[in-house]
């Protein structure tokens, strides 16, 4: 039977969905985590179930770099003659490191996002491309040819109409592709949310899914590509917009527990404030940080989250770091529930646009980078979580 801190540990990182098929031993999950955690000494006693965890001082943060985005000809030399795609492990990691350039994002991310399977051929991908426009066309015509006496005795459908019409009109509006009076933009962000509705009649549509939506169909351009690219993306989302909300719940739980585990004290101080619940990152986990960051902003770090790398649950550390940034200010200054709320929402991108438009360049310590890189100097107490997997960075205190 693993302890309440091995699994403490664990299952702040793991995914609500990874099923374990085997439970590991003891001293198993001992060695890992102290492979994983350097500096992490785990003392296993006689009296089953309990450990001592100590932990020593790391020092200071080193600096952290990134690498350019991925291009064309570093894309391309990763496919074969058939157009699979090699190296993937790799790739993902370069892909974290630096993220993907624009004009590469319209085909990477139906990669990153599992629309295209990794090991597919060019013409593969080109079959399943006519299979899911037929299928797309198909269920948007279901909702096209509802007349109006049929909408009159829907009211589920009738009120799903009405709140993605308020939504679209209101997402994004600044950007572009969305901005004035008839934008084609806007009709196929109604369109595919509307089609989207269809293909899952027992969710159908909640507010800030036209925010998940938005990105996706500004890259793609094309309304087949992006409804099954927001598919993909909504097969991970969708607890977020259940009714239970039960993946919010577990979300928050889990935040919890790693602030617990990354900084007692400062944990302690929140539950003193009666903030303990986190209830100010909600926002945040619900649609991936989409109205704190700028456009671009979002862009990067959602390929970069959209990897899983160094983990399924990295928005986490995301938000950790973000909240260890501001936890001297919030401290030193004793906000109480409100102040607490405040800097949280007003000081959030001062620190997370630089954290999200600059990928970690140090995952995977002693790897080399191919091409040219670019220097970015980032400030070493938020990047203390995002560098996780650099786990010399890591600094936790127990």
């Amino acid at each position: 039977m693993l302890s309440h801190v091995t699994n403490y540990l664990f299952d702040a990182f793991r995914s609500p969905d990874t099923v374990l098929l085997k439970q590991r031993p003891v001293g198993e999950v001992a060695d890992l985590l102290n492979e994983a955690i350097p500096g992490l000494d785990i003392n296993q006693l006689e009296e089953p179930g309990f450990e001592v965890i100590t932990r020593i001082d790391l020092g200071v943060l080193p600096v952290v770099r990134r690498r350019e985005p991925v291009g064309a000809e570093e894309w391309n030399t990763n496919m074969d003659p058939e157009g699979r795609m090699r190296n993937i492990s790799h790739l993902k990691q370069t892909i974290f490191k630096g993220g993907l350039c624009h004009v590469l994002r319209k085909e990477g991310w139906k990669f990153l996002l599992g629309y295209f399977p990794w090991e597919s051929t060019l013409e593969e991908r080109r079959s399943l491309t006519r299979r899911k426009t037929d299928e797309y066309f198909r269920m948007k015509l279901q909702w096209k040819s509802v007349s109006e006496e049929q909408e009159k005795h829907n009211s589920m459908f009738r009120d799903h109409r009405s709140l993605i019409e308020k939504d679209v009109n209101r997402t994004d509006r600044t950007n572009t592709f969305y901005e004035g009076q008839d934008n084609p933009g806007l009709i196929l962000l109604h369109d595919v949310l509307m089609t989207y509705c269809m293909y899952d009649f027992d969710l159908g549509y909640v507010q800030g899914m036209s925010d998940l939506l938005s990105p996706i169909l500004y890259v793609m351009e094309d309304e087949v590509d992006a409804f099954w690219c927001f598919v993909s993306f909504m097969d991970q989302m969708h607890q977020n917009f259940e009714e239970q909300m039960q993946g919010m719940k577990t979300q928050l739980t889990q935040l919890s527990t790693l602030l617990r585990l990354l900084d007692l004290s400062f944990w302690n101080y929140l539950v003193a404030q009666d903030s303990g619940h986190l209830y100010f990152c909600f926002r945040w986990l619900l649609i991936r940080f989409k109205r704190e960051l700028s456009f671009p902003d979002v862009l990067r770090l959602w390929e970069v989250m959209w990897t899983g790398l160094p983990c399924q649950n990295f928005h986490l550390l995301v938000c950790c770091a973000i909240l260890d940034s501001e936890k001297h200010q919030i401290m030193e200054e004793q906000y109480g529930f409100n102040e607490i709320l405040k800097v949280c929402v007003l000081t959030f991108c001062l620190y997370v646009c630089s954290l999200a438009s600059v990928s970690v360049g140090e995952w995977g310590e002693g790897e080399e980078e191919s091409g040219d890189s670019t220097t970015d100097t980032l400030m070493s107490g938020p990047l203390c979580l995002l560098v996780v997997f650099n786990p010399s960075l890591l600094k936790v205190s127990i």
